[in-house]
């Protein structure tokens, strides 16, 4: 799989590395074979659009499920937590019963050392230990008294020593108690961490996935971004070729007439922009005027319709000849009404309003070229 994936981004990478240095000689091209090249652009281009949109759907999935691990890598968390701190409570316990472990022994072997010491006294004494003892009384009361003493310490002796040894016992039995519980918990930890750096690797991979989707976006992006360039270039072309004319229907003494009767508002101008479709920054190359669909689009002065057809970027499009070097463009149209060829008078209408192409709304681009090269129109209307 990993093979299959490392192939496929070297064939991405070289497919873009193909497209992002287009080599069209435009010097020696007819007007049909550039408008052949644009075509095969935009065929390009729109290809790698539907790559795009599989990808950020392959994305989103990928992006979903992190997602949805990352809820589980969160809950093995918690439980890794909580089962830690079980495991911290039982060693502090074990700890404790551990050192009363130890207290209770040191108690019990200190008693047993004083009742033996005791008992090897009078056995060393023999009868004569307990006959020093008893002589020393000084009455009858006192030899029972002291005979009592005698029976008295011994027994307690031997009393303290059992409940000692009951004590360290039971201490011995709750600490190993608490050991196997605690080495129980032990495995418990143990096998929530190996569960929690299992998600966490598989979570690792699906951010990795992502990133890999997100770099091949990037480079269909850059794929799209050097077609409009190149088509630009191409469409510069066709427009100088256009405007090569030697009837001259502008003289340059007049203004250019307004493109869209009636709707004098101007949404975006002959600017640097945030293109509302890429969200990259760009040179806007004329002016966008919007109007209801439908809304006839006149020609800006008398020409010779040079291009009338599907323009990619621009959509359906009308470019006129004015002569003298000088063109006019009016793209986004629902439909056109002037022919290649046609020879047009000021004020006829040549198209109708419409958002076809890369448009975000019913509007009319007109655009105005001065030998293939866009110029801002305000200057000349």
């Amino acid at each position: 799989m990993k093979k299959m994936k490392r192939f496929a981004c070297a064939a991405l990478a070289a497919a873009v590395a193909f497209c992002a240095l287009p080599t069209y000689s435009t010097s020696a091209a007819t007007i049909s074979e550039l408008q052949q090249k644009r075509q095969n652009l935009a065929s390009s281009t729109e290809k790698a659009k539907k790559e795009i949109e599989s990808i950020k759907s392959k994305q989103l999935s990928a992006e979903q499920e992190m997602e949805a691990m990352d809820k589980v890598l969160n809950s093995i968390q918690a439980e890794l937590d909580e089962a830690t701190e079980d495991l911290n409570i039982l060693t502090a316990q074990l700890e404790a019963a551990e050192k009363e472990l130890e207290e209770a022994t040191k108690k019990r072997d200190e008693q047993f050392e004083l009742l033996g010491s005791r008992m090897r006294f009078l056995q060393q004494k023999g009868s004569s230990g307990y006959l020093e003892i008893l002589f020393e009384a000084e009455s009858f009361s006192d030899l029972f008294l002291r005979m009592q003493y005698v029976n008295d310490i011994m027994g307690y002796d031997k009393e303290i020593l059992d409940e000692l040894q009951k004590t360290q016992e039971t201490i011995q039995a709750k600490t190993e108690e608490i050991a196997e519980n605690h080495a129980e918990q032990e495995e418990v930890v143990k096998l929530q961490q190996e569960k929690l750096e299992e998600q966490q690797q598989i979570v690792d991979e699906k951010k990795a996935l992502v990133a890999s989707y997100q770099n091949d976006v990037k480079k269909y992006e850059q794929m799209i971004a050097a077609n409009e360039k190149a088509d630009q270039e191409v469409l510069n072309q066709i427009a100088k070729q256009s405007s090569s004319s030697s009837t001259v229907y502008y003289t340059g003494n007049g203004s250019l007439g307004w493109p869209v009767p009636g709707y004098s508002r101007i949404s975006s101008g002959f600017v640097t922009r945030t293109s509302p479709i890429t969200g990259k920054t760009e040179s806007h190359s004329g002016l966008d005027i919007p109007a209801p669909y439908g809304t006839p689009i006149v020609a800006a002065e008398a020409g010779k319709v040079t291009y009338s057809g599907w323009m990619n970027g621009y959509g359906y499009t009308i470019i006129i000849d004015h002569g003298g070097g000088l063109s006019t463009l009016y793209g986004h149209n629902s439909s056109l009404v002037a022919k290649v060829g046609q020879v047009v008078s000021r004020g006829q209408t040549v198209a109708k309003c419409g958002s076809t192409g890369w448009s975000t709304g019913n509007h009319c681009h007109f655009s105005v070229l001065k030998n293939g090269a866009y110029v801002n129109p305000s200057n000349y209307l």
